[in-house]
């Protein structure tokens, strides 16, 4: 069961995760559940400054579906 805070790694797809022409995963934390249980949204640190970017991920029986 996802939980605020957790971490996760999961293929983002609209991250430029390509390593070697394969998908990279990333680790990002959970920072918001739909009320519903319906999708997540991951925030994942990228770039050298630690900027930010969030993603959302659906659900399914409370885990990321991928």
């Amino acid at each position: 069961m996802v939980k605020l805070g957790d971490r996760r790694t999961v293929h983002p797809a609209t991250l430029d995760g390509h390593e070697k022409g394969k998908p990279r995963p990333l680790t990002g934390t959970v920072v918001y559940i739909h009320p519903a249980g319906r999708y997540c949204v991951l925030e994942f640190e990228v770039g050298k400054r630690g900027e930010r970017i969030r993603e959302s991920f659906q659900l399914i029986e409370g885990e990321i579906a991928e």
